[in-house]
Formats: structure tokens, C-alpha cells, sequence
């Protein structure tokens, strides 16, 4: 059983605050743990170096809503989280096994610290929060790149490799584009080029080279007029951004040649984080490099899943349909265009 047990009252009812509260209650648990077995130095420096790397990403982040929600409590808090670092840094360097006194007073400090922090600093915010969240203005516009910015059909990719590989678009279909199949390894980023490439050879029956492939395998976009008239429209007053499951070589052949990429603040790629959307890692780099809230952001995407993890992830989700209805949506959430 952990020292110190979740409970309902320790929620302040913001999502992703209490997800990462519940997530550094569980290292804390750890370290108290292994404090209580004296355990060696070197295993519960392991511990103590964790729990820093994760308190520092929680206090930036919730120090991040605090300062969007002009909390006036904010100087206050940014000193009890230096002051809580500065604690695990000395009690990790005096940390002794054989010094009960020490173990007492880290687990005493452990403790109290977690419990008065967000019973009374971090209740404290709420009210501000929650204010904040439900008049965020929108600062930035997330896109997802395939069938909203730039249209696509894989079938003339694959009816383009068809002759060489003596095979039907359909059986293609099948071998490479399916669930497990080397496309969404190579999206994923569990493929590199030369090990999509192999793939593909063995998979067609013909050794492909790379010039042989890239070529087909990229000729199969075409603009969508709409949306790059509205990315340029909308950059003099927002952030833009990009969030794609894509692979290399899309990449470096379709989307960074495309006239709307230097528009872009950030970009998120699902091959360099090597995982997929709906991964909220995705939504999460994206709002690091943005340096904003998630309630400060649009995620468009032709997925309505992925459109939906957005929303779940408090970023404002729409499921693109047509250029008009999307339009639609952003005047609902008073974008400016």
C-alpha cells in the first residue's frame, strides 16, 4: 500500500494538473519506499533524480497556467517549487542508510510537502484557473497536414509501382498500407529509409532503389487552395502550427517544399517522436515549442478521433470536413481571418 494514498479531495478538477499530481504522488511513493528499506545510495539517487526531472516538468507547466491566468499568487508558488527542489538536491547529497534521523526527517518532508502544497498552495489557483479556461482567447492554429492542408491518394503511388512488382493496386493496397503494414511503421518512425525501402522491395518483388521510389511514393498530393489562402490570412495574428503522422521522406519532399511551411512556428512529426497520433506526446511537443496552453490552441484535423483526442486534451478539436464548415467553426471560437 503507498504511503500516501490518492484521494478524490486532492483534485483540483483541472485534468492535466491532476493527472501529473497523481503521477508525482507515485514517485514520491517510491523514493519513501526505499528510504523506509535504507536502501543504498546509488539506487535511491536513481529515485530522488526522477522525482526532480518530473517536479520540474510539473512546476513548469503549472506555473505556465498560472502566469496565462495573471494568478497573483504566482511568485509565491514559483518559490515554494525552487525551494522543494533545492530540498530534494540536499537530502539526496546528505542521504545515509544509517542515519535514522535523516530518514525520518526525508520521508516527514516528503510528506508534508506534497500534502500542504496542493491541499493549500495549489487550491489556492483554482477559482483563477478556472476562469482562465473558460475565457482563453485562441492564439494559435494547429493543422494537421494530410487532407486538410494538402489532399492525398496512396492509390497512385501504389498503381504507379504496380508494373514493376506485377501485382494489382488492391494486393498493394493490402502488403503496405494496412494496420502493422511498413507505411505506419515508417509514419511511426519504427522504420528508417533504408529499412522502409527494403520492405517495400521484399514485400513487392522487385529491389527497388531509393530514386526508383521516393519519386512515385511522393507524387501524391495536390493543394488544398482553401486552407492555404486561410494559413496565410491567419498568421499576422496567430501562431501557426503543425502536428502530422508522416514519414521522411513525405516530409522532406512534400510538406517543407510546400509554400505555407515557412509559416510555421512549430512542427511535431510523428516519425521523429516515434509514435502516432492520438498520442497526446504529440499535442504536448507541440505546446512546448508553441509555449502556450492547450486552451489556447486549434487542432484541425480530417480525423475526427484525432480531432476528438485534441478536446480531450483541452485544446479546441475540429474535425475537418470542407474549407467552409471549418471556417464555420473557427468564427464559433472567434478566430480571426
Amino acid at each position: 500500500m503507498p504511503f500516501i494514498q490518492w484521494k478524490e479531495r486532492y483534485n483540483i478538477n483541472y485534468k492535466e494538473i491532476d493527472l501529473q499530481h497523481r503521477a508525482l504522488l507515485d514517485i514520491l511513493n517510491e523514493l519513501i519506499v526505499l528510504v523506509e528499506q535504507e536502501a543504498g545510495t546509488e539506487q535511491v539517487a536513481g529515485i530522488f533524480s526522477q522525482l526532480c526531472g518530473y517536479a520540474l516538468t510539473h512546476f513548469t507547466r503549472e506555473e505556465r497556467y498560472m502566469r496565462a491566468a495573471s494568478y497573483p499568487g504566482l511568485a509565491r508558488q514559483q518559490a515554494e517549487h525552487q525551494g522543494f527542489i533545492q530540498k530534494l538536491l540536499d537530502l539526496n547529497r546528505l542521504y545515509d542508510p544509517a542515519d535514522p534521523e535523516l530518514l525520518r526527517e526525508t520521508r516527514a518532508f516528503l510528506q508534508k510537502w506534497y500534502l500542504d502544497h496542493i491541499l493549500r498552495s495549489d487550491m489556492d489557483y483554482v477559482s483563477c484557473l478556472k476562469q482562465f479556461s473558460a475565457e482563453a482567447p485562441v492564439r494559435a492554429i494547429i493543422f494537421d497536414f494530410g487532407k486538410v492542408i494538402w489532399d492525398f491518394d496512396h492509390r497512385r503511388f501504389l498503381a504507379a509501382i504496380a508494373p514493376a512488382c506485377d501485382k494489382p493496386v488492391a494486393e498493394l493496397e493490402a502488403l503496405l498500407l494496412a494496420q502493422g503494414a511498413p507505411f505506419r511503421a515508417f509514419e511511426a518512425g519504427a522504420l528508417d529509409p533504408a529499412g522502409f525501402l527494403a520492405q517495400v522491395s521484399d514485400l513487392c518483388g522487385h529491389p527497388f532503389t531509393g530514386s526508383e521510389l521516393i519519386p512515385a511514393f511522393c507524387d501524391i498530393f495536390t493543394p488544398i487552395e482553401p486552407t492555404l489562402d486561410l494559413i496565410r490570412k491567419l498568421k499576422p495574428a496567430y501562431k501557426i502550427g503543425l502536428i502530422s503522422n508522416t514519414n521522411p521522406w513525405h516530409f522532406e519532399h512534400a510538406i517543407r517544399p510546400s509554400e505555407v511551411f515557412p509559416l510555421f512556428d512549430s512542427v511535431t512529426l510523428s516519425y521523429e517522436l516515434r509514435t502516432l497520433k492520438p498520442d497526446p506526446a504529440l499535442f504536448e511537443d507541440a505546446l512546448d515549442k508553441l509555449d502556450l496552453l492547450a486552451e489556447e490552441c486549434v487542432f484541425i484535423d480530417d480525423v475526427p478521433a484525432f480531432a476528438q483526442a485534441a478536446t480531450d486534451h483541452l485544446l479546441h478539436g475540429i474535425a475537418y470536413t470542407t474549407p467552409v464548415a471549418l471556417m464555420a467553426e473557427l468564427r464559433r471560437l472567434k478566430v480571426r481571418f
